[in-house]
């Protein structure tokens, strides 16, 4: 027999998260088109020089893609998506002229990377991405971080931190220290500080870290030549990566160390809201990139003040990098507070030039998207699904005895006013029937035994506190079951 497990990184999903998980769904879908985006899919299948373009992405979630080889195929030629957002690039690049701009879309679906399997990381997982394109207004920025903010306020997300930055203000920075044209380094080293520290994000800038690593291999391929070989081929790969390693410690550091302690103390300092950014601005103020980046948070700032988003749920943190290469100004990072270890929740940016990887004509953007999978991850650890795990509606009770025509015409009355009815298919015992009827999260119970079918009335029990309204009318059923239910016409 085959063993039925699923394959690492990858999983099952049953009723418990499934449920809660497609009403997430519906409930982003409602809020992303309240502010105008309309819905487009891609393939789930790219061409792989479509997805691995110069600024596609960055060099680790390069190495995770997953090849496709179809029957007779070439490898190198075909991969799954790993994002949605280098999809659309080449989608709107194809599609621009008919369309036209701004054009707001959003796209739900799975993309794929080869991770490390973690808590809250996967290797298929749900994306929720929504764009703004063809516009570089900071009004286009500033409503990305409201759309963020309003769905996760409803998905019923009791308290979370959108952080801003715009990689303008480092790369002014870097300027102002002579390390200008080094940011993309930075950018990734600074993307790790979370998982590294500052002491580490130090070594890693300056090249200390790379000495470490070299270090500790040189010792471990010492204690290795003192044994046996056990094959020349594992040997010969280890001298390859030795090499390898050496060769890129040759390289130059992205900064030296007074320039790393700089930057480190710029974007440590670089966190609030206007204060910060008065901060900011004091340092960069003789570089117009790095003003114009901060004049951009302002305005963002003030646009979500104007629209009531919290002041506790925006704040702007100059350490925020985002690990891809296609970002160039605003970007975004959400996280749950209390929940940190999970990551983020929602991150996006703008990208202004990814379109160029397959058009000459400059299409800017700005977008976000929601993990639906790390944020269910967390929700059920932190006890926010299991109101939302029940399928609720009604179990209509099929009564020993009684014409199941009966039973069909009340749940397709009741499906007919926007209440979901789930008819048991066998007409066992009733408290089977309302035993399943519960398990499955159903609110309440219709029962129609032969004494009410005789006098054309029915019960309506509540599933919850087993309390039970009897003989009621039927031709006032809808009208029952929305007063109970709450339901509307």
């Amino acid at each position: 027999m085959i063993d039925p497990r699923t394959a690492s990184g990858l999983r099952d999903l049953g009723p418990s998260v499934a449920v809660p998980r497609e009403r997430l769904t519906t409930t982003f879908r409602a809020v992303f088109a309240s502010f105008g985006f309309t819905p487009i899919e891609t393939p789930h299948i790219e061409r792989m020089d479509v997805l691995t373009g110069k600024g596609a992405g960055s060099d680790e979630v390069l190495r995770q893609i997953f090849e496709v080889v179809n029957k007779g195929g070439e490898r190198g030629e075909l991969a799954l998506r790993f994002d949605l957002t280098v999809p659309l690039a080449r989608f709107i690049s194809k599609h621009i002229d008919e369309l036209g701009v701004p054009f707001k879309r959003y796209a739900i679906g799975s993309v794929f990377r080869g991770e490390r399997p973690a808590k809250g990381r996967f290797r298929e997982f749900v994306q929720c991405d929504f764009d703004i394109l063809g516009t570089e207004s900071a009004f286009a920025d500033a409503e990305t971080a409201h759309v963020i903010h309003d769905s996760l306020a409803a998905a019923g997300i009791p308290e979370f931190t959108i952080s801003i930055n715009n990689r303008k203000i480092l790369d002014g920075f870097l300027e102002s220290i002579a390390a200008g044209g080094r940011s993309a380094a930075v950018l990734r080293s600074l993307d790790k500080l979370a998982k590294i520290g500052s002491e580490g994000v130090r070594d890693e800038l300056t090249g200390r870290r790379r000495r470490k690593e070299i270090d500790s291999a040189d010792d471990s391929a010492d204690e290795q030549a003192a044994k046996p070989r056990i094959d020349d081929l594992t040997s010969d790969k280890n001298e390859q990566a030795f090499t390898e390693s050496r060769s890129e410690l040759a390289e130059e550091p992205p900064l030296n160390l007074d320039q790393a302690d700089r930057l480190l103390d710029f974007v440590e300092a670089g966190k609030g809201r206007y204060d910060a950014l008065d901060y900011l601005a004091a340092i960069v103020k003789d570089f117009p990139t790095a003003v114009a980046g901060i004049e951009n948070l302002r305005t963002i700032l003030n646009l979500l003040d104007s629209v009531g988003v919290p002041e506790r749920r925006v704040r702007v943190d100059s350490a925020l990098a985002r690990g891809l290469d296609y970002y160039t100004g605003v970007v975004f990072e959400t996280t749950v507070n209390g929940w940190e270890r999970f990551g983020s929740v929602s991150s996006g940016g703008r990208y202004d030039n990814l379109a160029g990887l397959f058009t000459s004509r400059r299409i800017p953007g700005v977008g976000a998207s929601i993990g639906l999978d790390r944020l269910t991850a967390l929700m059920d650890e932190a006890g926010l699904l299991k109101h939302q795990a029940n399928a609720g509606g009604v179990l209509v009770v099929q009564f020993p005895g009684v014409d199941a025509r009966v039973s069909a015409s009340i749940a397709a009355r009741l499906r007919r006013i926007g209440i979901a009815a789930e008819v048991y298919p066998d007409p066992i015992a009733m408290g089977k029937q309302l035993g399943y009827g519960s398990a499955r999260g159903r609110a309440f119970a219709v029962i129609v035994g032969p004494d009410e079918a005789a006098k054309g009335t029915f019960n309506l029990r509540d599933l919850g506190t087993r309390k039970e309204r009897r003989d009621l009318p039927l031709d006032r059923l809808e009208d029952e079951a929305i007063a109970a239910i709450g339901v509307t016409k």
